[in-house]
């Protein structure tokens, strides 16, 4: 004989399983796929439901191929053959957005899922989204060429959401092609209570700042800022007075670094990141005696190796290496000084006493020795090893014996299997670039071949305008030298030309009539006449001043303006069809309440003319 539990004593059923085995637990939330009743998650999907069971499926059903019954009730999502010529995009989302949970103590989403024969490609699983931001990515079922992956029948997984969070999201998806199942059943949100609290908590943690020189002289020199961040927050803005801000922009980003050049010795600043649900400041105090004048430089450095270097008959971290080169014409005297890593732990190697660098000479220090290591020039072995990181930020320091600094290279990700090198050698000015990009039949070079620069770089400056960017440069002497090209980046990854300027008396001006919006990138390439090129370069500079911005877009619940508004800025949103949506004031919109679709934000006031900004409410 067959019984038939009705559906809401299944429910309470489950929540007496779930009182048995821990903690109460309410369900707040649950869509099991069957008639909807009050407490129905509702989930949006982004492909358009299709089929009943066969070939393709992406729907509800009763059954399917492999999948007999749901895992509770009569009926659960089903996937066959994804990525077809009926559905709109290869893979399949379903989008369950429960929004504002931050009175939920101990939340979590809970889900049942079935998957058989997912082969290589296939993938199945889930992303978390937090306070509108991708929280994380987890493959729960990765496909495997030469045999299919199953479950075992019905299992369930839980996503715990952090108590920090005030909306939460969650996305499954599946990346499938071909006559392969899932199913997807009972997904619930879970909570230990509801009177948890939902007062403000920026989304964002500022880590260990990182000061690099990028002077060396007898007066005040310049200072770098590196500073990395957790999270992200919607609305935030990063200010310091007296400093220029680039980097990653963490109302937009999540996980990232902010970088702030323009910062000088001996000065006090604060570095404010405000906006949204965030007051965080930073206090500043740099010392006025970190950057000490040298002609040494780090010259090459090689962290992640792909040949033996030191002849050891092994490819390791033992061959890693840091050169040194003096730019000068004078000889230097180096005893005493120190090398560094990045985790300033101690110096890696220290010069021994007597030591000296003469004018265009290098010294290279080996993470380790061998019988069978040889060098063109003075070198020596660090003291256990360099310790260079070859996938993560790194800074290479040298210091002199009362412990200033007097050479300093910094990079975030070293090239596989070759070296970081300045070109040519000691040029400072042109940054660090993979030895393969000067030499493509070799990775490093442990001692510098000397060439001499076709340009003696003075100085290199970006100075902001209202809409324009001015670049002015000059140079104390050139050889060779047929022109200037000039080029801009939004990130570093990809420079376009701005213009070009031809080899004149020694100071040169171009101003860039079209900047990005926010933080640009300018970098100087010099062209010889035989062809040869050297770059210097890149500086950054932020052209905010007088741009109206609108993020995030697309958007959830509420949009921010940045640059120069009034607090009380007369604000006109309309729908595509010309519809007055609302009007209001200031620089923070509640757009929660508007239906999914496109809208212009229409700015007033100011004596000039009306400007419009379109966002997409999701």
């Amino acid at each position: 004989m067959t019984h038939i539990i009705p559906r809401f004593l299944c429910i309470a059923l489950l929540w007496c399983a779930l009182c048995t085995s821990g903690r109460a637990q309410d369900t707040i939330y649950y869509q099991d796929f069957e008639t909807p009743d009050e407490g129905t998650l509702d989930y949006s999907t982004n492909v358009a439901p299709y089929g009943s069971g066969g070939l393709p499926t992406w729907n509800v059903v009763s059954r399917i191929k492999g999948i007999e019954t749901a895992y509770s009730g009569d009926s659960f999502w089903a996937v066959r053959d994804a990525d077809n010529a009926l559905a709109s995009e290869p893979v399949g989302r379903l989008t369950f957005d429960a929004g504002d949970i931050c009175r939920l103590t101990s939340a979590r989403f809970v889900f049942a899922y079935n998957v058989i024969g997912y082969d290589g490609g296939d993938d199945f699983g889930y992303e978390l989204y937090l306070d509108g931001f991708l929280h994380e990515r987890v493959i729960l079922v990765d496909g495997r060429n030469g045999g299919g992956v199953s479950t075992d029948g019905w299992v369930t997984d839980t996503v715990a959401v952090p108590g920090t969070a005030q909306t939460a999201k969650l996305v499954l998806y599946f990346d499938q092609n071909g006559d392969d199942v899932a199913g997807l059943d009972n997904l619930q949100l879970l909570a230990t209570g509801t009177n948890g609290s939902c007062a403000a908590v920026c989304g964002i943690k500022l880590g260990k700042p990182k000061l690099d020189c990028t002077d060396f002289t007898a007066a005040a020199d310049g200072v770098r800022l590196t500073l990395p961040y957790r999270g992200a927050e919607a609305g935030v803005r990063v200010r310091i007075d007296g400093g220029t801000v680039g980097g990653d922009d963490p109302a937009l980003v999540q996980d990232g670094k902010i970088d702030v050049q323009g910062l000088q010795e001996g000065q006090s600043y604060i570095l404010r990141v405000d906006g949204g649900d965030c007051a965080l400041e930073l206090s500043l105090d740099l010392p006025a005696d970190q950057c000490a004048p040298s002609d040494l430089v780090i010259n090459e450095v090689l962290a992640d190796p792909g040949e033996d270097i030191n002849g050891d008959g092994m490819i390791n971290a033992g061959d890693e290496f840091v050169e040194i080169y003096n730019t000068g014409d004078q000889t230097v005297d180096v005893a005493d000084h120190t090398l560094h890593d990045g985790s300033n732990s101690g110096p890696r190697f220290i010069f021994p006493d007597g030591a000296v660098l003469g004018p265009r000479e290098t010294f290279v220090v080996f993470a380790a020795g061998s019988d069978q290591l040889t060098a063109s020039c003075e070198y020596g072995i660090a003291s256990g090893f360099l310790g260079l990181n070859n996938d993560s930020p790194e800074t290479v320091t040298l210091r002199n014996p009362a412990g200033r600094v007097v050479a300093q290279a910094s990079f975030d990700d070293a090239p596989a299997g070759e070296s970081l090198t300045l070109h040519p050698d000691g040029n400072s000015a042109g940054g660090y670039v993979p030895y393969s990009s000067i030499d493509p039949d070799a990775t490093s070079q442990p001692c510098s071949q000397v060439v001499a620069a076709p340009v003696e770089l003075l100085f290199f400056t970006a100075t902001p305008m209202q809409d324009a960017v001015r670049l002015d440069w000059a140079t104390a002497s050139e050889q060779n030298n047929e022109r200037f090209v000039v080029e801009r980046s939004k990130a570093g990854r990809v420079f376009e030309t701005v213009g070009q300027v031809p080899a004149g008396d020694g100071t040169y001006v171009l101003v860039d009539n079209t900047p990005f919006p926010g933080q640009n990138l300018y970098r100087l390439r010099q062209l010889d006449f035989d062809g040869a090129e050297t770059i210097y370069g890149p500086i950054s500079v932020r052209l905010d001043s007088g741009i109206i911005r609108l993020y995030p877009n697309p958007v959830v619940s509420k949009v921010f303006l940045s640059g120069e508004l009034p607090a009380d800025q007369p604000v006109t949103i309309f729908r595509s069809d010309g519809h007055v949506m609302l009007r209001t004031q200031g620089t923070t919109i509640d757009v929660s309440h508007f239906p999914a679709g496109s809208y212009y934000l229409r700015l007033e006031g100011g004596g000039g003319a009306p400007q419009s900004l379109r966002f997409i409410k999701e």
